[in-house]
């Protein structure tokens, strides 16, 4: 098993005293879903905080594992196999999950990791987990901030920050990175020394990937993480969260309103707070582009009135402010079965609990517009009507569907995959979106 050579400097942490840390700073007691591949540094995770909880108890800190077998190599069974092993040997509850199904041609590191989050996740409610513990190293920050320079360098780029120590997965479970500032190497040598070993993935030598294209250029361009920036951007984060709570207006989760005081172009709140704001409204999961918010910001600072799009948005300048809302193009019907839910628009969550399928569409029928938007302009408050889903029943007339279809407005930049850098801004949006507030961390 080969060792990563790269040198230990004296930002790092061994990774015993690393789990034993994290083990005294969460709260009490905690159930700790371990993701464990067999590789080095999910091993030297699961081993470091079975010592590190062995020293509280396990009425105060229990860990459980999971191994996530994506079926896209001959040897992954056996390797889960072996992981179950190891886990039964150190009396660790161990659960194997495999991700069946037609893969990707292209997309799969992406598809991998969305189909091993979820997997993971159905693990931690079934357990009854608090969160879920993942063996993110130091290295892979350096790679992860490298990778977010190189797609855009500017100095406003919130990718720089790196990851975050904790990350909100589908609104419910927290993922934690205890070894964040630990080294691989460090991390090998301990499982060495409980005369453990590890697998090596051959995926992680596939230059095809860009993750290890980076990796492999590191060691002649080292990538200096700046310990600053993580601190910068839950700055600006907690800023925009003020800004926007203290600004915007957002009617039925449909139309958000700046007045024309709070255009400030100059203020970096401002600007983040806007392009999360067209995130939101358009359904995205990520905010838009550099190059397209610069011509967006170009627009709003001539003062004029007039109307720009982005992400699916329309902005529309008035002479009492900015509103924006959905544009009408490509809006979708969609059919929801008797007791499921689905995504309308990527905007709403809707949940069937009728006994019946429900049929939802943007709303056809504007003339309710100026009740429901009384405060907007007549034009304006049409559109946004427009963009309402609607739902009715297969037949019409025939059966009744009001109140057993809930709709819920998704946040799309937070739903999936929050930082713990962004939620306070996170919390802000879900309260002008009319949602309760995001689950704080563990610790």
């Amino acid at each position: 098993m080969p060792v990563d050579a790269r040198i230990l400097n004296g930002k790092t942490v061994a990774p015993l005293a690393a789990a034993r840390s994290f083990v005294e700073k969460i709260r009490k007691p905690a159930h700790i879903l371990v993701a464990i591949s067999g590789g080095s540094d999910s091993t030297g995770l699961l081993l470091a905080l079975h010592e590190a909880a062995a020293d509280k108890g396990r009425d105060e800190v229990r860990v459980s594992a999971v191994t996530i077998d994506h079926g896209l190599r001959a040897e992954s069974a056996d390797e889960a196999e072996k992981v179950s092993l190891l886990c039964a040997d150190l009396d660790i509850a161990h659960a194997t999950r495999r991700w069946d199904g037609i893969k990707p041609v292209s997309g799969i590191s992406e598809a991998s990791r969305l189909a091993r989050y979820r997997l993971i996740a159905e693990v931690a409610r079934k357990i009854d987990a608090d969160f879920i513990a993942t063996g993110h190293t130091i290295g892979d920050q350096r790679e992860t901030v490298a990778m977010r320079a190189a797609r855009s360098g500017g100095e406003d780029n919130p990718g720089l920050s790196g990851m975050a120590d904790a990350v909100l997965y589908d609104g419910h479970h927290w993922v934690v990175r205890p070894f964040l500032t630990c080294e691989r190497q460090a991390i090998r040598e301990f499982v060495s020394s409980r005369s453990r070993g590890w697998f090596d993935d051959p995926s992680n030598e596939n230059t095809r990937y860009e993750r290890v294209r980076v990796r492999q250029s590191l060691p002649d361009a080292p990538v200096q993480i700046d310990t600053e920036a993580a601190a910068k951007r839950q700055a600006l984060s907690e800023k925009t969260a003020i800004f926007l709570s203290e600004h915007l207006e957002v009617f039925h989760a449909v139309l958000a309103r700046f007045p024309d005081s709070a255009i400030r172009c100059d203020l970096p709140e401002f600007r983040h707070g806007l392009a999360t704001i067209i995130a939101t409204l358009g359904g995205r999961a990520y905010l838009p582009a550099a190059n397209s918010m610069a011509r967006v910001l170009q627009f709003l600072k001539t003062g004029e009135n007039g109307r720009a799009t982005i992400g699916r948005v329309l902005l529309d300048r008035r002479r009492d402010g900015l509103y924006l809302f959905r544009e009408h193009r490509n809006l979708p019907e969609l059919r929801v079965e008797a007791g499921d839910e689905a995504f309308w628009d990527d905007r709403f969550l809707l949940k069937n609990g009728s006994a019946f399928p429900a049929h939802v569409m943007a709303a056809g029928c504007v003339d309710a517009a100026a009740a429901l938007f009384p405060s907007v302009p007549v034009g304006v408050a049409k559109q946004a009507m427009a963009i309402l889903p609607q739902i009715t029943a297969p037949a019409a007339g025939s059966i009744s569907v009001e109140g057993a279809v809930t709709i819920v407005p998704r946040l799309a930049p937070f739903d999936l995959f929050l930082p713990r850098f962004d939620l306070e801004l996170a919390d802000a949006v879900a309260n002008l979106f009319g949602r309760p507030a995001y689950p704080q961390p563990p610790v």
